[in-house]
């Protein structure tokens, strides 16, 4: 099989020497494969994918000469770095290859025909490498070859196709950056098998070898980072090789959280492949006015998006919001973005920016001088988003809720960094978790109160649930547990019932010193108004780290942004309520002194929702020291205060819930009464976590009563009812508990709902039943 090189166009030697001899490709066995097979059955063939994913080096191998390639002589083109784009440019770059002679610079005045006429009888296969810049001469001038030469056929390699018919695309990715699972074999074979490094990190250790890199046995889980972080891109990978003769895997990981833009290579194989900036900018030099202006704004965005969130932020008076979507179009097809989800799906798509252009964009928007503006945009949108997540969580679509914070969870959480000051640095999983103790970095509790969070045994029984506050319940380290002694029966164990998150054993010990939160900190404040924004944000989702497992994330916000803002403001008493009942169970002392600092604001505002919720954490802090007439009493004045359908927290049904579990140690009967009154209220068909929490108070009287079977019963159907509507994880865990203990029955993962059975006699239920006295118990009976 000859070949046809072109030659004396600028080629650097060691490209040439690659198109000679070959590359070795790391992770693209199936690309490969895909792409000769397209070859042997297209005479038009069009490889695309985004910048740096390897679509010459996948061109070039798929080229070498094999015994039964389709064709006899191939004539390889490629769009050389720095040549002017002209008119015909392409088409005297081909004739200049079929000639492999001639001047130093292009011909730009070739006719096709000539160009046709130049081509060697025979199958020939015309290789057009990197055509981006002459993307519209090439649509053209292939369709004239392709008709002109029955026997051609086309190879192209850009980032977009061509659009003609009978194109066979071939789309290239990333790499893959997890390693693959371990097959076959026993679980202790498996689990003693080592695995085999992903494709992405086989590339990235490969370059980093040649290059000199002599260290034996790298952390798996340091590499498999870096490529996370490239996203698997081997142009990226490849460059960040360059780097690893120089520093560790750990100074390389904070260079390109930093900043991927600036890895480069001294030695490149092409001159816009000497860093990861120049191959973007690239891109960025090809696409129209309008596509720029949307790439660098969109750059904002710290996850996926929808085209409506682009619009809000793009759209000014230089940009027309109709201008916005067909540009997201022209960077999907150039592979600056991607589409999420399935085409034609009933949702509407949402686009992901790869971290290399979205660092390249932030670059352009802070010489723009469009930072400030954009990202406020961005704010008030997302808070936005945030307020939208709470009303559809109090009108009753609560899975809705929790699945709109989760796909916005990326750019609420940079919302929320931009009011702490901390927009400037990479996101690490320590921030999400939150620090090791939270309120007390948020207030100053008094070292002279006796230390209620110190770590002590776990309290026997249902009487703190999960559903009532988000924190761990802790009993009284001054004296036993007066539920312990109230009923001779065995009491079930199980976790308090409103979120609460587990203890940690250091929250004794001295917190380090914090800015007072009664002031703002100007040196460490982004601005007020970030702050507020951010504030608002966390207190529309209350419900994410109060109901879904959270607290941790929603404390760490919001001790970094109390000490942001005006100390008498009604925002920040509202946010130190907040706080004060996700960390009640870790530091109550903390807790305490948020409250204190937030009643005097909420009476003095006349905020009645904020006065009975802070009575609410009231009884949830006098349950932990094992005060229950003082809890009952909070409780109350919880239920009775708050207005129903009152937003910005938990509605009064919670309360009720909560004082008939601290009465169902006591008084059964009027914990029963308690929760047919929590379960009356007019909101409770569309709050099915409040309505879980009083079915499971409800469940607890009866059990508490000695009507097991009830209790069963209904805490079933509770259960099935929460599972079908919401995700609530430890509501759910506090129900499966409370169903462990009331009997040997086992608890299925996922409850059924019960169905419902009509009667053999339709009306029989309508008719008077006779006082017949029964001798044989029911099984009721015989379950209670």
């Amino acid at each position: 099989m000859p070949e046809m090189w072109t030659r004396g166009e600028g080629h650097d030697a060691r490209l040439v020497e690659r198109l000679r001899g070959g590359c070795d490709l790391v992770g693209r066995d199936g690309e490969l494969s895909a792409l000769r097979a397209a070859l042997s059955a297209h005479r038009l063939v069009t490889v695309t994918g985004a910048v740096g994913t390897g679509k010459s080096s996948l061109a070039r191998t798929a080229l070498a000469p094999t015994p039964n390639g389709p064709c006899r002589a191939t004539v390889p083109v490629r769009w050389h770095d720095g040549i002017p784009v002209g008119r015909r440019a392409l088409t005297g770059r081909i004739a200049r290859a079929l000639s492999a002679s001639g001047p130093s610079q292009d011909t730009t005045g070739t006719d096709v025909t000539a160009v046709v006429r130049s081509f060697p009888p025979g199958d020939v296969l015309l290789l057009l490498d990197d055509v981006d810049p002459v993307h519209t001469e090439c649509v053209g001038l292939v369709q004239t070859l392709l008709m002109a030469l029955p026997a051609l056929r086309v190879l192209v390699t850009a980032r977009r196709p061509l659009g003609l018919g009978d194109e066979k695309v071939v789309h290239l990715g990333p790499l893959r950056v997890d390693a693959a699972p371990a097959r076959g074999g026993a679980r202790e074979r498996a689990a003693e098998r080592t695995p085999a490094p992903s494709p992405a990190a086989e590339l990235l250790l490969s370059r980093a070898r040649e290059r000199g890199w002599s260290e034996e046995a790298p952390d798996p889980a340091a590499v498999a980072h870096v490529c996370r972080l490239l996203e698997g891109v081997p142009l990226a990978l490849e460059l960040a090789a360059a780097r690893l003769g120089e520093c560790t895997l750990a100074e390389l990981t904070a260079h390109i959280e930093d900043d991927q833009c600036r890895l480069a290579d001294p030695a490149p194989v092409l001159r816009r492949h000497r860093s990861l900036r120049t191959a973007v900018g690239a891109v960025h030099a090809l696409c129209e006015p309008a596509a720029r202006t949307v790439w660098r704004r969109v750059s904002v965005f710290a996850g996926p998006f929808t085209e409506a969130a682009a619009v809000f932020v793009c759209a000014d008076s230089g940009l027309a919001p109709r201008d916005v979507p067909p540009a997201l179009a022209l960077l999907t097809a150039t592979g600056v973005l991607q589409v999420l989800g399935d085409p034609g799906a009933v949702r509407r798509p949402r686009y992901r920016m790869a971290r290399s252009a979205r660092d390249f964009g932030t670059e352009r928007l802070t010489a723009a001088g469009e930072l400030p503006l954009t990202r406020d945009r961005h704010g008030v949108h997302f808070r936005g988003v945030a307020a939208v997540a709470e009303t559809l969580w109090n009108t009753g679509l609560q899975r809705q809720a929790l699945q709109t914070v989760h796909e916005e969870h990326d750019d609420l959480t940079a919302l929320v960094r931009r009011g702490t000051g901390l927009a400037g640095t990479a996101v690490t999983d320590a921030d999400l978790r939150g620090p090791e103790s939270t309120c007390a970095e948020a207030t100053a509790p008094d070292p002279a109160g006796p230390d209620l969070a110190a770590p002590g045994p776990a309290r026997p029984d249902l009487a703190g649930p999960d559903l009532i506050g988000p924190a761990p319940a802790r009993p009284d380290p001054t004296g036993p547990d007066p539920a312990d002694a109230d009923l001779s029966g065995a009491s079930p164990a199980g976790p308090d019932l409103a979120g609460r998150a587990p203890a940690r054993p250091d929250l004794a010990a001295p917190a380090p010193a914090r800015p007072d939160p009664t002031g703002p900190d100007p040196a460490r404040a982004d601005s007020t108004g970030h702050a507020e924004t951010a504030l608002e944000t966390v207190l529309h989702l209350w419900f994410w780290w109060a109901v879904h497992d959270h607290a941790a994330e929603g404390s760490a916000h919001l001790s970094a942004l109390l000490p942001r803002l005006p100390a008498g403001s009604a925002l920040v008493a509202r946010g130190r309520w907040l706080a004060a009942w996700l960390c009640a169970g870790e530091d109550p002392r903390g807790a305490q002194h948020l409250l204190d600092l937030a009643w005097p604001v909420a009476v003095l505002d006349g905020d009645e929702a904020l006065v009975g919720r802070i009575a609410h954490v009231h009884g949830i802090l006098a349950w932990e020291r094992g005060d229950v007439e003082s809890a009952a009493a909070y409780y109350r004045e919880a239920a009775d205060t708050v207005p129903i359908g009152a937003p910005g927290g938990p509605p009064p049904m919670v309360s009720l819930a909560a004082l008939a579990v601290v009465q169902a140690h006591h008084i059964p009967a009027a914990a029963v009464r308690t929760a047919r009154r929590a379960l009356a209220q007019e909101t409770g068909g569309n709050d099915a976590w409040a309505t879980a929490l009083a079915h499971y108070a409800h469940a607890l009287a009866d059990h508490r009563a000695g009507r097991a079977g009830r209790a069963r019963h209904r805490a079933l159907r509770a259960l099935a009812d929460l599972e079908s509507r919401v995700d609530a994880p430890r509501a759910r865990t506090a129900l499966r508990r409370l169903l462990a203990s009331l009997g040997p029955a086992a608890v299925p993962l996922r409850t059924p709902v019960p169905q419902y059975r009509p009667p053999a006699r339709p009306h029989a239920g309508l008719l008077p039943r006779p006082a017949v006295r029964r001798t044989v118990p029911t099984a009721l009976d015989q379950a209670e």
